[in-house]
C-alpha cells in the first residue's frame, strides 16, 4: 500500500513538472517582442493582444504560411490549452472571480503565443522572399 502511495506522489510530481517545464517554454517564447510586421499582417499593435485574438492569430498563422507546419512548435497544444482554460473560466466565472482572473490571464498569454509564432512564421517568410530576389 505504501509502494502505491510513493507511486502516486512520484507520478503526480513527475506530471506537474512536466506541465510546469511546457508551459514554461511556450511562455518564454510569448514574451518576445513583436515586429511591426505582425501589425501590418493582422492589424494589431503588440499592446492590443487580447485573448479573444487567440483564434485568429493561430489560424492566420497556419493559413499564411502552411509550408511551415513542420516547425510549429507547440500551437496545437498550447490551443487545446486555450481551450481547456477558457472552458473551466466560463464553468467557474461567477462563483470563482479569481480563477476567473487566472484564467484571462492565461488566455492572454495563450494569445501572445500565437502571435509570436505568427511573427516568426511571417519574418521567416520575407527573409525567404529577400533571399529569393536577390538571386
Amino acid at each position: 500500500m505504501i509502494a502505491l502511495l510513493i507511486l502516486a506522489v512520484s507520478v503526480t510530481a513527475l506530471v506537474q513538472f512536466a506541465v510546469c517545464q511546457w508551459r514554461s517554454m511556450w511562455i518564454s517564447v510569448a514574451a518576445q517582442p513583436l515586429s511591426e510586421c505582425l501589425q501590418a499582417a493582422v492589424g494589431l499593435a503588440p499592446g492590443q493582444i487580447q485573448s479573444s485574438h487567440f483564434e485568429l492569430l493561430a489560424r492566420t498563422s497556419e493559413q499564411m504560411c502552411p509550408a511551415t507546419q513542420k516547425q510549429n512548435v507547440w500551437l496545437r497544444e498550447v490551443r487545446l490549452y486555450f481551450q481547456i482554460v477558457e472552458t473551466l473560466d466560463r464553468l467557474c466565472e461567477k462563483h470563482l472571480p479569481a480563477l476567473s482572473e487566472w484564467a484571462d490571464t492565461e488566455l492572454t498569454a495563450c494569445a501572445h503565443y500565437a502571435a509570436a509564432v505568427l511573427d516568426e512564421r511571417l519574418n521567416a517568410n520575407l527573409a525567404f522572399a529577400s533571399e529569393t530576389r536577390a538571386f
